[in-house]
């Protein structure tokens, strides 16, 4: 199980209440989400003073542009950047290697071929890892979202997410099959539908690791 990374989010809608759940989620957490959009007024001071509160591998999840690339200079591991926003970006060799760059459809899962073609899309960013986040109402949707799992390259990260209650198994299965990581919620709050708690998780994985 040491190899899979279970990443956690931590939500707030003041800058305080934000703060006391970073103190907390990290203490349950090896890696954190901060989706710091849902804080009210935030400042580019608001946002140092949440990267010194940090001390877990963090992923910075933004659609503020500026406040993507204060968390570039800000030094955050990971930075969250929609398909859809990228090109309004300069981004540096070294920055490459720590943007995550994401695709969201909160409706549906596209078929394979379109799946295909998105990552193919993101591909020719050329950044640190690719992500792909879709709403599953079928047992075929977790069987394309797997086969891209299954067709990534072997050097490549990618993360695939299945949100809703039908989306759960791709969460568990994920980094099974190759998956960079996992999304789990703690008592402290989720980010999608269909998140399963951290100590779940750590139990389906502990009993799926124990005697193989």
């Amino acid at each position: 199980m040491k190899n899979i990374k279970i990443c956690t989010p931590v939500i707030g809608k003041t800058l305080k209440e934000f703060l006391k759940n970073l103190t907390q989620v990290q203490d349950v957490s090896p890696m954190i989400e901060l989706r710091v959009d849902q804080i009210k007024n935030l400042t580019l001071n608001d946002l140092e003073t949440i990267r010194k509160i940090t001390n877990k591998e963090a992923i910075l999840n933004s659609r503020n542009t500026k406040i993507i690339i204060k968390g570039f200079k800000s030094g955050f591991d990971y930075v969250d950047i929609d398909i859809n926003t990228i090109k309004n970006f300069k981004i540096s060799k070294s920055q490459k290697s720590k943007t995550i760059l994401s695709f969201h459809d909160f409706e549906k899962t596209p078929n394979i071929n379109k799946l295909t073609s998105i990552v193919n899309r993101m591909r020719e960013y050329n950044v640190g890892v690719l992500k792909i986040a879709t709403m599953v109402t079928s047992d075929q949707d977790i069987t394309n979202l797997s086969q891209i799992l299954l067709n990534k390259k072997k050097i490549e990260k990618m993360i695939i997410v299945g949100m809703g209650e039908k989306g759960k198994l791709t969460r568990i299965l994920g980094p099974l099959l190759g998956s960079f990581l996992t999304f789990a919620s703690t008592e402290f709050g989720s980010s999608a539908p269909g998140q399963i708690n951290i100590v779940e998780m750590k139990t389906i994985y502990k009993l799926l690791f124990t005697n193989h």
